[in-house]
């Protein structure tokens, strides 16, 4: 019943915001057409690039936001610049320069997205964030990154070892500070991402590793489905395994007298 609504519903329609290369748009567009809009647009993937300046709280400008009001997506996805909250400003920068763009990014969620994921460094103020790094997900890299979501996100436990080329490690295999230590290749591989469309530099240093984004799609899916109605009259097998060990360990411990009684019945 569940997958005869999934096929009849259209796709989902995703917004992809500040991203001018769009690396996370490869993933995001297996699940939905997206529609990214960012003030500098690259045509690398298969989202639809349209140009536009998503920061809207600027003191001195006005922007007008490219979609029309009436349009509303299933899901937005936001990467609003981290300079303000970002290790290397505090060092060699004056952080109360930098715009903050997390609100204008929570402003366009509200208004034309069913539900959202901000993406910022752990720093950033966002709201009750879920932190993912590369130790979940048995990456070599650390690449430490928070979500706030209109969604529920289990926190993942935080693994001490990384999975490096010479096995679990609790030293990183390189960072994103020193990407050239590594080719684009090793870059996008580690993040699962296909290396033509990006420069090395994006894939090391800007680009979501893919597990982070899978693992939020899947989460934002289970609400997207409960509220669409596609996981309606589903069959709920999370104990499956669990009952089935329990009917076999039954099963096992039945007396002989048991299957006698058996044999007669079916006669």
């Amino acid at each position: 019943m569940g997958d005869e609504k999934s096929e009849g519903l259209d796709r989902p329609l995703i917004l992809h915001c500040f991203a001018d290369y769009g690396t996370e748009s490869e993933i995001l567009s297996n699940f939905g057409d997206v529609i990214r809009v960012t003030k500098d647009p690259k045509d690398t993937n298969a989202s639809i690039p349209v140009r536009g300046n998503a920061f809207l709280l600027q003191d001195d400008k006005t922007y007008e936001f490219p979609i029309k009001e009436d349009v509303t997506f299933d899901l937005g996805v936001f990467h609003p610049v981290c300079s303000k909250w970002a290790a290397t400003t505090s060092i060699s920068g004056d952080p109360d320069s930098k715009d903050d763009m997390i609100p204008s990014a929570r402003k366009i969620a509200k208004e034309y997205c069913d539900h959202y994921i901000i993406e910022n460094v752990p720093k950033a103020p966002l709201k009750d964030p879920t932190v993912l790094n590369g130790r979940m997900f048995g990456l070599p890299i650390e690449y430490e990154r928070a979500f706030e979501t209109s969604f529920k996100v289990p926190q993942p436990p935080r693994e001490r070892s990384l999975l490096t080329t010479n096995g679990p490690s609790k030293k990183t295999e390189t960072s994103s500070f020193y990407f050239s230590e590594r080719s684009k290749e090793w870059w996008a591989a580690t993040k699962q991402y296909n290396p033509d469309p990006y420069t090395k530099q994006h894939l090391a240093k800007n680009t979501i590793p893919a597990q982070y984004i899978y693992y939020l799609l899947r989460m934002w899916l289970m609400t997207y489905e409960e509220e669409t109605g596609i996981s309606e009259g589903r069959v709920d097998y999370s104990t499956y395994d669990k009952d089935m060990k329990k009917r076999r360990r039954e099963t096992t411990n039945q007396k002989l007298a048991d299957f006698d009684d058996l044999d007669g019945e079916s006669e």
